[in-house]
């Protein structure tokens, strides 16, 4: 707030700037000290009057006089009694469906797009006749018809007050003048901002048009719907090339609001977005309580600057999907897969039994064996199947998926191909139009929904496994009940299936089965022979299926971000500059 200072005896005049919310006291000792006052021996008598031409009519000019008394005083001058008037009734939205006269609006733009909206929905058209800081004049295209629309400011404030409103038509062409002139798709783009706020919300230029007709009897073209359309989303999201320039401020929110994660942004040498990646903390620490095994795929985007969406995801306890990272980048190629995974090694690094599952990318196989050359790489190999496939129908998945769990060199349970990253392509499916902020903001807040939704879900688990294992030991449990049970030693038993037997070493946690060790939790054999023995099931499971690891894979919650209005940013963050990618093909 800006405060001039002038003394009655004196020509000086001087402008300090103080916080809004300054307190009386702080005002006194702002003065005295500018002007070298003794408050002691000398009074500081302040007025202020308010400045009327100032849109925020609530912020006076302060003056202050210098007196040779020996106490301090305010003056509090009231507020301009024409403000207090109208405080209560003053209009601040411009979809008005009742204008009447009085109304006060809270300046000339509001009531400007209020009447657009008005004429719309009464199928009519104005023109202005004046237009100016002080008055606002409409009247009918038609000739020599009465209607007619004046407001004028309060007293020269920025509030606009409606003086006059003929809403009746004298004109023959009141039908005519409406269809004959082009639509606002600024006005018709407002009326639909609704439709939009959800990215998964689909709403076509045909619903648009079938919407307009039928809700206010106004008979668009498609491409007048299409623009309009075009003005929501650019009102909602801002213009595409925008976006890149926010990704600086949010990536350091990102890393304050969420410490211990990792955010990178690469740029070209002229300063091009080129590479985008984001592992946030929860998904960093919950990953420790996952069984090591990364499945990652790559989506196209559908943006106008277009390029690739790289996610890597794992199963958690419950058997539901964990989001580990995802990127944005302007292709599948050695490069940009490459750079992705020594990202995702700098923010999980490398565990022991770590394995990566993938489609039949050759990029990915490149880059895997250079960042992570001990780790195992499996991909779907459908196409040794295809002869299996044609002869035996029924069976070639199981075959498949019984071939591949034996011959892994680590254990991937139940994770055989990368149909867990498809989901989250599904779920990301519209989403994948939005500009690149907005595409990121989107899958933070899919990570924070989730993460909250699973929390409660894993607090609401009473049973020592999670769901997904607890129903299969519940299955194992049901067909161990017919099973015969003949003891060898104290930890080796025999078990009668039909006419098979089976060794079981509860000691060494196998089973000649070989499903004990395949899935780590324990099969029917191993059911038989615990209940042979009178005991538990507790100390034959993997600690990836308890109930403890899945609450400890979601204790770190993702909060929600701050209004960007608030974000606290560096100056030197708010100056870099990412311009939009420059090799891009354009959209149709």
């Amino acid at each position: 707030m800006g405060i001039g200072i002038a003394m009655a005896d004196l020509e000086i005049f001087k402008l300090m700037v103080l916080d809004e919310d300054a307190s009386y006291s702080m005002v006194i000792s702002t003065i005295a000290e500018q002007l070298m006052i003794d408050t002691s021996e000398k009074i500081v008598e302040i007025k202020y009057i308010v400045n009327e031409k100032s849109p925020q009519w609530r912020l006076g000019t302060i003056w202050g006089f210098v007196c040779s008394s020996g106490t301090i005083k305010l003056l509090d001058m009231p507020a301009s009694p024409v403000i207090e008037e109208y405080q209560s009734e003053i209009i601040t939205e411009g979809t008005q469906s009742v204008i009447e006269e009085g109304q006060v609006y809270q300046d000339k733009q509001t009531i400007a797009t209020a009447m657009k909206h008005y004429s719309i929905m009464h199928k009519y058209q104005f023109r202005v006749k004046r237009s100016s800081h002080r008055s606002y004049w409409l009247i009918c295209v038609g000739e020599n018809c009465n209607w007619h629309f004046k407001e004028t400011s309060i007293n020269d404030f920025a509030m606009f007050k409606v003086r006059s409103f003929n809403r009746q038509h004298t004109c023959t062409l009141m039908d005519n003048t409406f269809i004959q002139r082009k639509r606002t798709a600024v006005v018709v783009g407002s009326m639909i901002i609704p439709k939009y706020c959800d990215p998964k919300t689909v709403y076509t230029p045909t619903d648009i048009q079938t919407d307009m007709l039928s809700q206010h009897g106004v008979n668009l073209s498609y491409m007048q719907a299409w623009r309009a359309k075009e003005k929501t989303l650019q009102f909602l999201r801002g213009h595409p090339a925008d976006s890149y320039s926010k990704l600086p401020k949010y990536f350091y929110i990102l890393e304050k609001m969420y410490p211990g994660s990792v955010v990178k942004l690469k740029k070209t040498a002229d300063e091009c977005f080129l590479y985008a990646f984001v592992a946030l903390c929860t998904s960093i620490r919950g990953w420790e309580y996952c069984r090591p095994v990364v499945v990652v795929d790559g989506t196209f985007l559908k943006s106008t600057y277009r390029g690739i969406m790289l996610t890597t995801s794992t199963m958690d306890v419950a058997g539901t999907i964990l989001p580990l990272a995802y990127a944005v980048v302007d292709s599948e190629n050695d490069a940009s897969w490459k750079w992705f995974f020594e990202q995702f090694k700098q923010a999980y690094g490398e565990r022991t039994s770590m394995c990566v599952v993938s489609d039949r990318n050759e990029s990915i196989l490149k880059a895997t064996s250079i960042v992570y050359p001990g780790v195992p790489h499996y991909s779907c190999m459908w196409h040794i199947w295809a002869n299996i496939k044609a002869k035996f129908k029924k069976c070639h998945l199981q075959l498949n998926e019984l071939w591949s769990r034996v011959h892994a060199t680590v254990n991937r349970i139940w994770t055989m191909i990368s149909n867990i990253a498809e989901p989250l392509n599904v779920v990301t499916k519209d989403a994948r139009e939005l500009p690149i902020f907005d595409l990121l903001e989107y899958m933070r807040t899919l990570l924070e929904r989730w993460t909250n939704e699973k929390l409660l879900k894993a607090k609401g688990t009473f049973t020592f496994l999670g769901s997904k294992f607890n129903k299969e030991l519940e299955n194992n449990r049901t067909l161990s009940q017919k099973l015969r049970v003949g003891v060898s030693t104290d930890h080796i038993h025999t078990v009668i299936d039909g006419v098979k037997g089976y060794v079981v070493c509860l000691e060494s946690k196998k089973c000649s089965c070989g499903q004990f060790q395949l899935d780590e939790l324990p099969c029917t054999h191993d059911l038989a022979a615990l209940r042979h023995k009178n005991e538990t099931y507790e100390n034959y499971c993997s600690t990836y299926y308890t109930k403890e690891s899945l609450l400890r894979t979601y204790e770190i919650s993702v909060n929600p971000l701050p209004d960007e209005s608030k974000w606290n940013v560096p100056q030197h963050i708010s100056d870099e500059v990412v311009n939009p990618p420059t090799e891009v093909k354009k959209q149709s």
